[in-house]
């Protein structure tokens, strides 16, 4: 056990070495995301199955200065609801986003207030606003009317749009691979995880 702890520590050594992080003008950042979300307080879903696709998203964004950047997203999310009983009787809810993001990075900033006796190395620190469009849809098939005393089909769609702060940290672990916590309303949930994958600028 203790061989292998050591071990460990070795790979992460290795694996570490090196590292120049923090947020930099010019690179390109692809991040792909899961978001916390439970909507299955909608109604009461006993006696049904739930599936469930979560609300994950893409983000890609640009380094415009060492400070600032700005790209867009896409996400989806899916809840499915069918009775144990009669199985035609089901209820989807989905939803599609897509929408832009401007972030402010604050590492850099903070070591050079500081004249570097802040060193915070491999974190980028950050806060922005995100503008998304969100399409939501309802489908229900054979749903028992009790007014009148018989099955209905029920279908609806909604489109808003909004403006929602949101402020996130990321670890880089090696050069270009970090990962990453989001908190706020700018993405598909409140609290939001994932990675990020650098794609440095090519100097030529």
């Amino acid at each position: 056990m203790e061989r292998m702890r050591y071990v460990f520590v070795l790979l992460l050594v290795v694996f570490c070495v090196n590292v120049k992080a923090q947020f930099k003008k010019g690179d390109w950042y692809i991040s792909p995301k899961i978001s916390f979300a439970d909507y299955s307080d909608r109604n009461d879903w006993n006696g049904y199955s739930i599936t469930k696709i979560p609300p994950v998203s893409m983000a890609v964004e640009k380094g415009f200065t060492d400070y600032l950047s700005a790209g867009g997203m896409l996400g989806f999310s899916r809840d499915k609801f069918v009775n144990d009983t009669l199985s035609s009787n089901a209820h989807r809810y989905s939803e599609f986003a897509v929408g832009g993001m401007a972030n402010i990075h604050f590492a850099g900033w903070i070591e050079k207030w500081t004249n570097y006796a802040v060193f915070l190395g491999d974190w980028d620190f950050y806060a922005g606003v995100n503008l998304l469009f969100n399409w939501k849809g309802t489908e229900e098939t054979d749903v028992w009317n009790v007014d009148l005393n018989e099955f209905e089909q029920n279908k609806a769609t909604s489109f808003n749009a909004k403006v929602r702060p949101l402020i996130g940290v990321r670890y880089f672990v090696n050069d270009n691979f970090c990962m990453l916590l989001e908190l706020g309303h700018g993405n598909m949930g409140l609290v939001t995880t994932g990675i990020t994958f650098r794609i440095p600028e090519r100097n030529y």
